[in-house]
């Protein structure tokens, strides 16, 4: 066991948990390790805790598994280590089905022998550990066991609960998730933790009110970055002459020229004198952003997308207009090739349908030139909220919204709106397009609540979770 260090001298800063090199940590701070069983650079809530506590002084171990790119935060701190897992090795997805069920068990105890080397044997030992949840299993066990063994003090932040999340995998009546709806590994492990951190105030109410937690327990409801902001004219038309060159964008070039020297990109004009100014005939820019997994039924976006290609039909035949839709989808996951081929086989006149995959530092820009977002994320709990609608918010974009039994702590009718079925979607999208320029219509009255939701940021926010790691 690695003995503690004091915090107010030079510490051994190690990256990806192997070179050492010095450097200095002012104040007295304490050691942190933050522990996600999952691809930290996909992990935005771990990275800003561990982003929070390092500028507090405290020196962070963030251990989870390589793969997408941390932000430039994370990379840049010298009070951040990041800890690379060693990925557990994965069956084939053509693999038969019992195959999986054998494997698992073995996924599970390799999990718990690299989980407990890193902690125990690789690390410093920490004051602290903060561990995501879910995945419970094996996380919750080792966080448990390793806080024993280290003294040290153990924070769970529960972002949903375990056995919710297996339902989506297993289906709701398998056996496994039956047995792991009574909670027993998470309740065990879990409820008598050091403190809670909660993302919304209703998980907070069933830890307390169901589960019986015994340790400090604060609502820490999910907020965007600093730099997550509104751009402005110049730099929507930076950002978008930019993406443009990209491949994943060819087909939006249809919506740009350069005649007599104005030059039109996707939502901008710049005339020969340099003055940029939003086009009167831009499309209106509609962002979601997908891990494209079941919790997601993408099939009511397209659906009401459809619907309002048919809107534009019917209002064009009568004189009027509605705006063009572009619509952009990021992310990565397994079933984006399925819905990326039921794209291709819709014949939309008034919408372009786009998949991409942005970099970290390119996706806030993107929200941030959004004229409106669109969550169809459904909670398996009803006790958690999106971090992608946080995000939209967090840069100044109005939200569309799946509506399920918490979603009203984040989406308020003052800064977005919800829906319960593709025609009531493809309604509010019509409405909000057809009012797009008008400054004192429905949509410019959600722009305002947007903008009135991103004042509080995260670093604002996370002052009273700070209070726990003294």
């Amino acid at each position: 066991m690695k003995s503690r260090s004091s915090s107010s001298k030079a510490r051994q800063r190690k990256t990806n948990c192997g070179d050492i090199a010095e450097t200095t940590v002012k104040g007295a701070g304490k050691r942190v390790a933050v522990l996600v069983l999952g691809d930290i650079g996909r992990s935005p809530r771990m990275q800003y805790h561990a982003l929070s506590l390092a500028k507090a002084g405290h020196s962070v171990d963030l251990i989870g598994y390589p793969g997408s790119t941390p932000m430039e935060g994370i990379l840049a701190s010298p009070n951040i280590t990041i800890c690379h897992l060693r990925t557990p090795p994965q069956l084939p997805s053509s693999a038969p089905r019992v195959l999986f069920y054998l494997f698992a068990p073995l996924k599970v105890v390799y999990q718990l022998v690299v989980l407990f080397w890193m902690i125990l044997a690789t690390i410093m030992r920490p004051d602290f550990i903060l561990v995501q949840n879910p995945p419970a299993i094996p996380t919750l066990l080792v966080a448990r066991v390793c806080a024993t063994v280290t003294r040290a003090r153990l924070v769970i932040d529960w972002h949903n609960y375990g056995y919710t999340i297996l339902g989506l995998k297993l289906g709701p009546d398998h056996p496994v998730v039956a047995l792991a709806r009574r909670q027993v590994f998470e309740r065990f492990f879990g409820k008598s933790a050091y403190a809670h951190l909660c993302v919304t105030d209703a998980m907070a109410s069933d830890l307390r009110d169901n589960w019986g937690v015994s340790g400090k327990l604060i609502v820490l409801h999910d907020k965007a970055p600093r730099h997550f902001r509104r751009l402005d004219t110049a730099e929507i038309h930076k950002l978008w002459t930019r993406l443009l060159a990209d491949s994943q964008f060819s087909q939006l070039q249809l919506h740009t020229s350069d005649t007599a020297g104005v030059v039109n990109s996707l939502l901008t004009s710049r005339r020969k004198d340099g003055v940029v100014a939003m086009r009167k005939d831009r499309p209106m820019l509609v962002v979601s952003s997908t891990s494209w997994t079941a919790d997601e039924d993408f099939s009511i976006l397209l659906e009401a997308l459809t619907l309002y290609d048919k809107a534009a039909i019917v209002q064009m035949s009568q004189g009027e207009r509605l705006p063009r839709l572009v619509v952009l989808i990021t992310g990565k996951g397994p079933l984006r090739g399925f819905y990326e081929s039921e794209i291709a086989r819709l014949q939309l006149g008034s919408v372009s349908i786009v998949t991409a995959w942005l970099s970290a530092e390119d996706y806030p820009l993107l929200l941030g030139s959004a004229d409106l977002g669109i969550s169809l994320h459904t909670s398996s709990s009803g006790l958690d909220l999106p971090m992608k609608v946080v995000d939209m918010l967090g840069c100044g974009a109005p939200v569309c919204a799946y509506k399920f039994s918490c979603i009203h702590e984040l989406v308020t009718g003052d800064n977005g709106l919800v829906f319960s079925s593709a025609p009531e979607l493809a309604l509010q999208i019509q409405d909000l397009a057809a009012q797009l320029s008008c400054p004192d219509g429905s949509y410019s009255r959600l722009l305002q609540g947007a903008a009135q939701f991103r004042k509080i940021d995260w670093d604002t926010h996370y002052t009273r979770a700070l209070e726990l790691f003294q």
